[in-house]
């Protein structure tokens, strides 16, 4: 399926979630939980739903994007970058409406003595600089808990995704 196509698809079933939001949303999930070859193309249309009017969603459809998304950024073994990607961009729409809802698990993620996963800092980035003003409840901890990882990252991507996260938690 080329991308016209997909986006054709997902724009057909966002103009249905206007009326039927719950619905969608737990048929999307199902889907995520179900059908490992299309996740990528899932989330997109999960993406495309969450760019509405979504603050009437029930929480434990949020809940369960949030967690589903979260797991499958931290999954190392048959989880490709893009379907993490998807994930984190997926986040990073549902947080417009329910913003401290993901800022709270995300900075589960964070806690020390473990080093995040690299799609966890991505995210936080991509979360930094979209709702900076939302962010600042949030500054302090996720500053403390940035000075701390920072003597545990090595290098590669994983430092190039720290610094941006630093850097745009700084700005």
């Amino acid at each position: 399926m080329d991308d016209q196509d997909k986006d054709k698809i997902a724009l057909r079933i966002a103009c249905i979630a206007e009326t039927k939001l719950a619905i969608v949303v737990t048929v999307l999930l199902e889907n995520l939980q179900q059908d490992e070859q299309n996740r990528v193309d899932i989330y997109y249309v999960l993406e495309k739903v969450l760019q509405q009017d979504t603050g009437g969603l029930e929480r434990r459809l949020v809940n369960k994007i949030i967690t589903l998304a979260f797991d499958q950024m931290r999954e190392s073994q048959q989880v490709t970058n893009e379907l993490k990607v998807a994930a984190s961009n997926t986040l990073v729409t549902l947080a417009r409406c329910y913003f401290n809802n993901v800022m709270v698990e995300l900075h589960h993620h964070l806690e020390p003595p473990q080093l995040p996963e690299e799609f966890i800092l991505v995210t936080l980035r991509n979360l930094l600089s979209a709702y900076a003003l939302k962010c600042i409840p949030f500054m302090v901890l996720t500053l403390l808990f940035m000075c701390y990882m920072q003597k545990l990252v090595k290098g590669g991507r994983m430092r190039q995704a720290f610094c941006g996260g630093k850097c745009q938690n700084l700005l």
